[in-house]
């Protein structure tokens, strides 16, 4: 079985992250989604039990031919294990997963932007990631970020449905989103 592991922060999940999904789904058997628990990178997050909710409403825009997509919340269970200032890193996360499926081919699912150098860079084990598994790079067919999507909806504004479905931007709106790094 190929397994393709998303991770990201999902801050909100958007169209973006569906595009790179979609583009997953004609590569593996199963794609498993890992929302952050604890970012490597110390980015501050709403719960993750909202963001769960979030990702979980990106799932209804999904064709249903392909490879299966399911959340997952094995970056928690890491969580329970770690400690509770460690953050969670890329190479954690596949450790795990392979140590739940080992007779699987693990890959890591990764956009443009975490796959340049620069960011690349910063991963935790990086070199070693390169050496244990495969990585993905979706190509970017819809130039938009998280950040951006915060930004106009932290103003109250509107996001056009192209880029984050409305359900997404209605949870969003109605849950704590300062959130916290840990």
């Amino acid at each position: 079985m190929k397994i393709g592991v998303f991770g990201s922060a999902f801050n909100p999940p958007h169209m973006g992250h569906l595009s790179v999904i979609r583009q997953a789904m004609k590569h593996f058997d199963l794609i498993l989604v890992a929302p952050s628990y604890r970012h490597a990178f110390g980015k501050v997050m709403p719960d993750f039990a909202d963001r769960e909710r979030m990702i979980k409403a990106l799932f209804k825009h999904l064709p249903t031919d392909g490879a299966a997509v399911e959340f997952t919340d094995v970056e928690r269970r890491i969580a329970r294990l770690k400690g509770r200032a460690e953050p969670i890193y890329t190479f954690d996360l596949l450790s795990e997963v392979e140590k739940d499926n080992p007779d699987a081919a693990i890959s890591f699912i990764v956009g443009p932007d975490n796959a340049a150098n620069e960011t690349w860079s910063r991963f935790y084990n990086g070199a070693e990631i390169l050496k244990r598994w495969e990585v993905f790079v979706a190509k970017e067919l819809l130039p938009i970020r998280s950040s951006d999507i915060r930004s106009i909806l932290n103003a109250k504004g509107e996001i056009l449905e192209h880029l984050c479905p409305v359900e997404i931007q209605d949870i969003y709106k109605s849950i704590d989103t300062k959130g916290t790094a840990a």
